[in-house]
């Protein structure tokens, strides 16, 4: 009986020490999100990329960055326990699945029609239910609007990143954009395309701002090092630098 004792301490102090977080080093996820995270010659980048990685610096911690699709990146934030994903819309939903460092960069979102469509005219969420409305799979919006009643194949289209909304929005084929004044001019340089072309008709603020949203395994040391190093970014003006260079002169 001894043995077998010794031997399921030994598996379960492996099984502890391969779920445990290895201390001082994170595996942050995001998704494709310009200006907020995106590939850039291989290599993670965007403002609330940047934000992360000085912060993880700042708090000696060796982050690793990872861009994968929402549903991959979240569900993975959420299994690793040495893990975190941004830029995350907190949320009282969300709230107690993760501890949380923020604000990142954010703005308030809208639905957006092209000007050239006044006929869509939605003066609430009921009535928007009329018009196909893009969304991500697994992001907070599409969660959002099904609380609210929208169905896919009805009024909802699910696309594997924000952003690929912006083309069939164009193009007539999605009704309204989601988006925000932050975002909305650097997708819509792809396109050759600014916002004079398009008009907010539906606030969706209620939704929540930008977070690194960490793993609950992750040390509350570790969480309070990120939120300091985050409000030193704040107060020393990197914050606006980043701005600068990634909302006003990028068009990526």
């Amino acid at each position: 009986m001894r043995k077998i004792w010794s031997g399921l301490v030994v598996i379960m102090s492996v099984f502890l020490t391969a779920a445990a977080p290895v201390s001082g080093q994170l595996t942050i996820y995001t998704e494709h999100f310009p200006p907020y995270s995106y590939l850039a010659s291989d290599t993670v980048t965007g403002i609330n990329t940047e934000l992360v990685r000085l912060s993880c610096e700042k708090a000696g911690l060796n982050c690793n960055f990872l861009l994968y699709p929402w549903l991959r990146a979240y569900d993975a934030a959420q299994k690793e326990p040495a893990a975190a994903v941004y830029s995350t819309s907190r949320n009282a939903l969300r709230e107690p699945l993760f501890k949380w460092v923020g604000p990142l960069a954010h703005s308030h979102a809208n639905m957006y029609r092209l000007k050239s469509r006044p006929d869509i005219n939605p003066a609430t969420l009921e009535e928007a239910k009329r018009y196909v409305v893009a969304v991500a799979r697994g992001d907070v919006y599409e969660l959002y609007l099904q609380s609210q009643g929208f169905e896919h194949g009805v009024n909802l289209l699910g696309l594997t990143a924000k952003a690929d909304a912006v083309g069939l929005f164009l193009q007539g084929k999605v009704d309204l954009l989601i988006g925000s004044e932050l975002i909305l001019p650097v997708w819509l340089a792809k396109y050759n395309e600014t916002l004079d072309s398009i008009e907010p008709v539906l606030d969706l603020s209620v939704v929540g701002a930008n977070y690194l949203a960490l793993n609950l395994a992750v040390p509350n040391e570790t969480v309070e090092k990120l939120q300091l190093a985050l409000d030193e970014l704040y107060a020393n003006g990197e914050y606006q630098r980043l701005m600068q260079l990634y909302i006003h002169n990028n068009s990526n």
